[in-house]
């Protein structure tokens, strides 16, 4: 069992998008299977309380404020009208493209049959993922505890995710629509060439510092701003000012498609390749000698580089699962 930063049982938040189930239905059905209580928050917001912690369904708005922004009407009144612009022109498309969300409290690893089980019960109601539109836009998230707040462990972790983020992203099919709607952009090349530097050891206020310089937004696939506010506010709001970005001791990882409803997918498929993470974090010598290996061929002249890695990275991984 991994331990926490704490030593305690480490803790997981699981969330999960998906078409064709109103936060209402998708409440009840929640309710049936945890046990739970349903409080309404709102028309698009429910809570169920449960003996396993607090689960919410809710629509996800962020999608929807990103194509009313970019709409005509919209640019004209200068201005966000959720019920004019929405209804009028962004309507017909967030139909499909704005998914139901379900998040879970932090469980302890003893508990996640609880998600398998919520995933088996929507997709027996109809919830539809990724794979069944090129119009749908939707992703799970892991919002997993830090193990300790050392500056090398937090480090090799981002290091051992910019050396798979090629693998992994060739492992999830991601959809176009995704693609144009992407919160999880890769890490700058150059900043990659800084942090897998062997003899780059900083401590935790230089890690922060270079991240912020470099990643001064929550559009990553491995996010670290909520980590890194709540280590230390002061110096991540200095630069960020993003209130959706709330304090936790986590990573939080965003997965760019969710293949829900696929006979061969369900959140535990993308949960094993976390841990693949995790694992290349700890091997300190398959580390190195990975990023040796990454170093040598970006700072060549090599054509298609993102092609070469990704040859490399898979017998890297193979060799890494044995």
């Amino acid at each position: 069992m991994v331990k926490n930063y704490k030593s305690e049982k480490r803790r997981v938040g699981f969330e999960i998008e998906f078409q064709n189930l109103t936060p209402k239905r998708t409440a009840s059905i929640l309710a049936e299977v945890t046990k739970g209580r349903i409080e309404k928050v709102s028309d698009a917001s429910y809570l169920v309380k449960s003996s396993h912690g607090d689960f919410k369904a809710e629509t996800d708005a962020d999608l929807v404020k990103k194509l009313a922004s970019s709409s005509e009407e919209n640019l004209k009144l200068k201005k966000f009208n959720l019920e004019g612009v929405i209804q009028d022109i962004i309507d017909p498309i967030t139909k499909e493209l704005v998914p139901t969300e379900i998040v879970s409290p932090p469980l302890v690893e003893d508990s996640f049959y609880i998600i398998a089980e919520i995933e088996k019960a929507i997709v027996k109601n109809g919830a539809k993922g990724t794979n069944e539109s090129a119009r749908f836009a939707f992703a799970s998230q892991f919002n997993p505890e830090i193990i300790s707040k050392d500056s090398l462990y937090l480090l090799n972790i981002l290091r051992a995710y910019i050396l798979m983020t090629h693998w992994l992203r060739s492992q999830i099919n991601i959809d176009l629509t995704r693609r144009i709607t992407s919160y999880v952009d890769d890490f700058p090349i150059e900043y990659a060439l800084i942090v897998l530097q062997v003899d780059y050891s900083p401590n935790l206020n230089k890690l922060i510092d270079d991240y912020l310089e470099y990643n001064p937004t929550r559009n990553r696939g491995l996010d670290f701003l909520p980590l890194f506010l709540f280590l230390d506010k002061d110096r991540v709001r200095n630069v960020v000012k993003d209130d959706r970005v709330k304090p936790r001791p986590t990573f939080h990882y965003r997965l760019p498609s969710c293949q829900i409803g696929l006979d061969s997918w369900d959140t535990f498929v993308e949960w094993k390749r976390w841990c693949l993470v995790e694992e290349l974090a700890s091997n300190h010598d398959f580390l190195l000698r990975m990023s040796e290996s990454f170093l040598k061929l970006y700072q060549s002249n090599t054509v298609g580089k993102d092609s070469a890695w990704l040859k490399l990275s898979n017998h890297f991984m193979e060799n890494l699962r044995k």
